[in-house]
């Protein structure tokens, strides 16, 4: 598929900030946050950190990357107004991107000029990193839909879709809940870790328990429900005469969930470790974008009316 040059652009972009988002979870994960001390924009009081520890080295980086993704993102938006005519929907996607970059360095700023970052265990932040992930989400939603929408994506139309768009949007709402107890879980798991697995569950059910640490047990169940959810929704969509589009979607979606749960269970029998953290926060970020696409893609303007397939299998119509 020859895409245009501003698709190529936005596709790189979205893959960067996927990058960015790995180094921020590899910052808190190490214990890093605190690289610069309370200071930001600047590193310790200074714009290019001297005799940097290791800390400081991780934390520097971070931002540095961060702000070249804030760059690329100002920059799709400067082209696609340039490309795109006025109200057109990839101008939209864009635009909402260069707003959820912005509060995402906002909440990234207020998380080091609060100290909510290394070994603060309060529940202040907790609900930052909370907020942080609904933010990273839809940031990386609307990069992908102005990935997508300049790749000759039809634009979503919600009137008359019925129960699609509404089983489709409950979907996306159960991911960000998935995703906001997946944040949580993981900063318990950093400040709280487990010698043996016997120990970890232990300490789950244990009532004198940090918060953090009783809170890591609901985020397994509501992964097997939002996973089987989504299966149960991506089976009925394929049950109706979808686009090919939307049927590779599909099952894209359901083939990442799977690798996804099993990915979790290894991460919970390994103990968490750094590395399976990345590789878990990876994969949540690609079933996100594959919803997203999904979605855009059943919801397009042009998407077939609901019909049942065996219409199609018997050549009649309903």
């Amino acid at each position: 598929m020859n895409l245009p040059r501003f698709a190529r652009y936005a596709w790189g972009v979205l893959a960067y900030n996927i990058v960015v988002i790995l180094w921020g979870a590899f910052v808190r994960a190490t214990g890093s946050g605190a690289g610069c001390g309370s200071h930001w924009p600047l590193c310790n009081g200074q714009v290019v950190p001297r005799a940097p520890q290791v800390e400081t080295l991780i934390e520097f980086s971070h931002r540095l990357t961060s702000g070249l993704a804030f760059l690329l993102v100002i920059a799709l938006l400067v082209w696609a107004f340039r490309a795109y005519p006025k109200k057109h929907r990839v101008r939209w996607a864009a635009s909402f991107s260069v707003l959820f970059i912005i509060t995402e360095a906002l909440v990234g700023a207020g998380l080091v000029i609060f100290g909510l970052v290394a070994d603060n265990a309060s529940m202040a932040r907790a609900f930052s990193m909370a907020v942080h992930l609904l933010n990273t989400f839809l940031l990386l939603a609307c990069l992908t839909l102005t990935a997508w929408w300049s790749s000759g994506g039809e634009s979503v139309r919600l009137r008359g879709q019925g129960m699609r768009a509404v089983l489709l949007i409950i979907g996306l709402l159960g991911v960000l809940v998935l995703g906001v107890s997946g944040a949580v879980t993981a900063l318990g798991d950093t400040l709280f870790p487990s010698a043996s697995l016997a120990e970890g569950l232990s300490q789950d059910f244990s009532p004198t328990a940090h918060l953090l640490i009783r809170l890591r047990v609901f985020h397994p169940a509501i992964a097997i429900s939002v996973a089987l959810y989504l299966i149960l929704v991506v089976i009925w969509l394929y049950s109706l005469r979808q686009n090919s589009i939307t049927k590779r979607f599909s099952l894209l979606l359901v083939i990442l969930l799977v690798i996804q749960l099993v990915a979790g269970v290894i991460n919970v029998a390994l103990l968490a470790p750094v590395w399976m953290q990345l590789v878990h926060l990876l994969l949540a970020d690609l079933v996100w974008i594959a919803l997203v696409l999904l979605t855009a893609s059943a919801l397009a303007a042009n998407a077939p009316d609901t019909q049942p397939l065996q219409f199609a299998q018997q050549g009649l119509e309903p």
